[in-house]
């Protein structure tokens, strides 16, 4: 049995265009130019298998963001028929070709937090009137939380914050 055709996709001139420029753009995000060429390639009526070799992606990257595309389209041509605005349609394009948010938890400690106790890291100790000569994770992490940058973090999180960075304290 045949497989199934896949569903075409509507690109006006105008969408093109924009596409066309993302794809073109040597400052653009890798994937944003990746999707962008791969939607112009789909637009183009060609079978999954030939796009997926034309590309170098698999044909579930192909199906989603001819899914995507389609999903999409009619607010799209909303767009472009409410407003004459070459601006907000590329804004628009721009946000269907991002990545969806990803699952888990929101990070714990904000970069503003984590900017903050490294700074603490490179003070030294006795400028906090503490009774030793270097930093440990746990002092540090002490001090991060009487100075209310964190409320309870522990040595061990302070420990891999400075890890991440190259930095050592004395356990």
């Amino acid at each position: 049995m045949p497989t199934p055709k896949s569903p075409s996709i509507a690109v006006s001139e105008q969408q093109k265009e924009i596409l066309s420029k993302i794809a073109r753009q040597s400052t653009a995000d890798f994937r944003e130019i990746s999707r962008a060429s791969l939607i112009l390639e789909i637009d183009k009526g060609k079978p999954n298998s030939k796009i997926v070799k034309i590309m170098r992606c698999s044909v579930d990257k192909v199906k989603h963001w001819r899914y995507k595309w389609l999903n999409n389209q009619d607010a799209l041509m909303k767009v472009e028929t409410e407003h004459q605005n070459n601006n907000k349609l590329e804004k628009n394009i721009r946000e269907i070709l991002k990545d969806n948010p990803r699952p888990g938890a929101p990070p714990t400690y904000s970069s503003e937090q984590y900017c903050q106790i490294l700074a603490v890291a490179l003070e030294h100790p006795e400028e906090s009137d503490r009774p030793i000569s270097q930093w440990s994770s746990r002092e540090l992490a002490d001090e991060c939380n009487d100075r209310g940058i964190t409320s309870g973090i522990s040595g061990r999180q302070v420990g891999r914050f400075l890890k991440r960075n190259g930095c050592e304290t004395s356990s």
